[in-house]
């Protein structure tokens, strides 16, 4: 009897670790963006410039909202041209990554920690700026 359950429990444990794993597999297939959109890391990259021409656009004196809206198209373009794309293919990926909110989450992710490394950079060039010696400036 003992040896009937032990058995029982192993193949109810490889039965569930074998379920497990195809799960795993399962998710990470669904996790792949398809080649014929931009890849999440190029995609971080272009909303990541996408989010400076914002934010650059935003600290500018112009008095006209348009004026701003016309000029942020112009950047949009810009990047869109860098990465050798244009709008319809970025909007056609942008709205896969919509539709897929887990893959968007990773981008954004991704996207928040480049951020922060980038204001760590920043943060100790200006300390080390501060505290240098006035010979060494």
């Amino acid at each position: 009897m003992n040896m009937k359950n032990s058995i029982r429990q192993r193949i109810i444990c490889w039965t569930y670790a074998v379920a497990c794993l195809i799960m795993i597999a399962g998710c990470k297939h669904h996790e792949r963006v398809p080649k014929s959109y931009i890849q999440p890391e190029e995609m971080k990259n272009i909303l990541l410039d996408m989010q400076a021409a914002q934010a650059y656009v935003d600290n500018m004196p112009y008095d006209s909202l348009h004026l701003r809206q016309e000029k942020l198209k112009y950047y949009y373009q810009q990047i869109l041209e860098l990465y050798h794309l244009n709008h319809q293919e970025f909007m056609r990926s942008y709205e896969y990554y919509v539709m897929h909110p887990v893959i968007m989450k990773m981008v954004y992710d991704s996207l928040l920690a480049d951020v922060k490394r980038r204001q760590v950079m920043v943060d100790s060039m200006l300390i080390k700026k501060r505290f240098q010696h006035p010979i060494e400036k």
